[in-house]
């Protein structure tokens, strides 16, 4: 019988510890919180019209769901070494300039780590992969809502 194998998961040292971090609170203070309101719905008597308990159920599942998500992403990462980049990669801080002057930063992370305030984009996304492997001085077409915007890469660190 075969094993399947994982795919592996390209991660930053940072989301990975961020990961780490939100593993440890979701198994110890936040388990013990929703299983302290799943207990206190329970106790309410009749379990077939308390749409707390069914909220309380729900909400336990979706952090136990959570847990073994993180779990599986933390077992198949492979943290992405910065190091001197003279292309994109999941890492990369990448400054573009688009049609009309405007420039624009972004940081390439793993799926898990996107964070749009941030401007942490994942390389799986639209502009993500449509930057991965280009050098500094690279034109790139993004295709966006409005159309396709033409951009040139101006540095990657």
């Amino acid at each position: 019988m075969m094993t399947e194998e994982k795919p592996q998961v390209p991660i930053t040292k940072e989301g990975y510890e961020n990961l780490k971090k939100e593993l440890k609170y979701r198994e110890g203070e936040l388990r013990k919180k929703l299983q302290d309101t799943l207990n206190q719905m329970r106790s309410q008597g009749d379990l077939s019209e308390n749409d707390g308990y069914t909220i309380a159920v729900t909400d336990f599942q979706t952090n136990e769901d959570k847990i073994l998500t993180i779990h599986e992403t933390l077992e198949n990462a492979v943290i992405v070494d910065k190091k001197k980049a003279t292309k994109v990669d999941v890492g990369s801080h990448v400054v573009i300039e688009c049609e009309k002057g405007n420039k624009k930063e972004y940081t390439i992370v793993g799926e898990n780590e996107t964070n749009p305030l941030e401007s942490k984009i994942s390389y799986k996304s639209p502009l993500g992969s449509s930057l991965m492997g280009k050098k500094k001085g690279d034109t790139v077409i993004i295709e966006t809502p409005a159309g396709k915007t033409e951009c040139k890469v101006i540095d990657i660190q």
